[in-house]
């Protein structure tokens, strides 16, 4: 049964660290190379999910570099990949752990994949079975989501398709926004999850222009509550999965 939104927003948590150990796994953001939202989600839940003590790195395009300040990935294992197609990515996902050595062999491998790379080809196994979707409240971020969830059915049926909503004013309207995304996007082949919503979205780029994870910079925040939700969920479903 797919999680529903009301079920999983609190944002009182215990910040105990979990052990994390098991085989590498795959996150994909799909995002645009210029969606600036995307980059700095990835970068604020790459800080959050090793706060909480979990094996990750960042694997990106060469474009992303255009949107990060200076050094902002400092301390976090990042390789780059120059592909321009989804198998070259997911070579480069699947090489992460051997350029980065055995020291720092990442457990969750995060990467943005850009929307026009959806296709049922070589890697898109790999790469998709585990995807995040950024979806507003508005009708056309809500269709831009649907869309992208077909694509990714269609080039990895089974997929688990995760939803975090942003745009949103309360925890009532991300709750209706994805009551309604989970009514348009739900298929025999698909498994949805929601993964929480964003909220106070500018803090997210002031803390990453501070080269700060947001949950450090603004930790009283709804920005950084929320945005630890995200990665706590997705962090129980990764022990989930390889349990």
């Amino acid at each position: 049964m797919a999680r529903q939104l009301a079920d999983v927003l609190h944002y009182f948590l215990d910040d105990a660290r979990l052990a994390s150990s098991g085989p590498t796994r795959c996150l994909a953001l799909v995002a645009e190379p210029d969606e600036l939202l995307g980059v700095a989600v990835l970068w604020h839940l790459a800080h959050e999910l090793a706060r909480r003590g979990m094996p990750i790195a960042w694997v990106s395009a060469l474009s992303d570099e255009e949107l990060l300040p200076g050094d902002a990935t400092a301390g976090i294992p990042r390789v780059l990949a120059p592909a321009s197609e989804l198998a070259g990515l997911a070579d480069a996902v699947r090489e992460a752990g051997a350029k980065l050595g055995a020291r720092r062999a990442p457990e969750l491998v995060l990467v943005r994949v850009p929307p026009a790379w959806l296709a049922p080809e070589d890697g898109a196994e790999d790469l998709l079975a585990w995807t995040l979707l950024l979806a507003g409240s508005d009708p056309e971020r809500r269709d831009e989501a649907r869309l992208r969830s077909r694509r990714i059915a269609d080039a990895c049926p089974g997929a688990r398709i995760g939803v975090t909503v942003h745009g949103v004013r309360s925890v009532r309207e991300g709750e209706a926004a994805f009551g309604e995304l989970a009514h348009e996007l739900a298929t025999p082949r698909t498994e949805l999850a929601s993964y929480g919503l964003l909220l106070e979205e500018h803090l997210l780029y002031d803390a990453l222009l501070a080269r700060r994870p947001v949950t450090r910079h603004r930790p009283h925040s709804l920005a950084a509550q929320a945005l630890s939700d995200v990665a706590r969920l997705l962090h129980e479903d990764w022990r989930r999965d390889v349990a």
